[in-house]
């Protein structure tokens, strides 16, 4: 009897001794998903992008937002998008190819419609209304996101998201600044 007490208690060892290698308790890399510095070299990306789609691919990384990712399409319509926590913690995405709006906003998720007109730094932009289904029953079924497009160097940009509509402005402006170096 004392000989199983000693085995089951030994295997019981082991097995948490196996458990703590494995799942790895204690581990300190834990949150790093929610570290505030970006791990994507927007440059860079930007860089390899614009030679495979044959334009200037943004490159902005205006003070605040950090860069969670950046990836490009070639399938038709081609086209480059970087997605960014804005300075208020909210998703903005930035949306850029040569096709005009109507043939990139199905990119977007959602029903799209234009607004006012303006201009930013001398390109003619307009606001976007973005309304989103959304599950959240005390937003009555929908959400609405907004957003900026403008067309600057046979470039179509768009820039939308939840967050506030200075957010939009900084991150197309930024955006702007780059594509028409």
């Amino acid at each position: 009897m004392r000989n199983l007490v000693w085995a089951i208690g030994l295997n019981l060892i082991v097995v948490a001794i196996a458990a703590v290698v494995i799942v790895g308790l204690g581990r300190n890399d834990r949150g790093t998903a929610t570290s505030t510095h970006s791990n994507v070299n927007v440059e860079e990306s930007a860089a390899r992008a614009s030679e495979a789609l044959g334009f200037r691919a943004a490159d902005a990384e205006p003070e605040g937002f950090t860069v969670r990712d950046a990836q490009m399409s070639t399938a038709e319509p081609a086209y480059w998008e970087v997605r960014y926590t804005s300075p208020s913690g909210a998703l903005e995405t930035l949306l850029q190819s040569q096709t005009d709006f109507s043939t990139l906003s199905p990119r977007i998720r959602g029903k799209v419609t234009q607004a006012d007109y303006f201009e930013i730094t001398g390109t003619e932009c307009a606001q976007l209304n973005v309304e989103v289904r959304s599950t959240d029953k005390d937003s009555g079924g929908t959400k609405a996101a907004t957003g900026l497009v403008c067309s600057a160097r046979e470039t179509t940009l768009i820039v939308y998201g939840p967050g506030e509509k200075d957010e939009h402005v900084a991150l197309m402006k930024a955006a702007l600044d780059r594509v028409n170096k």
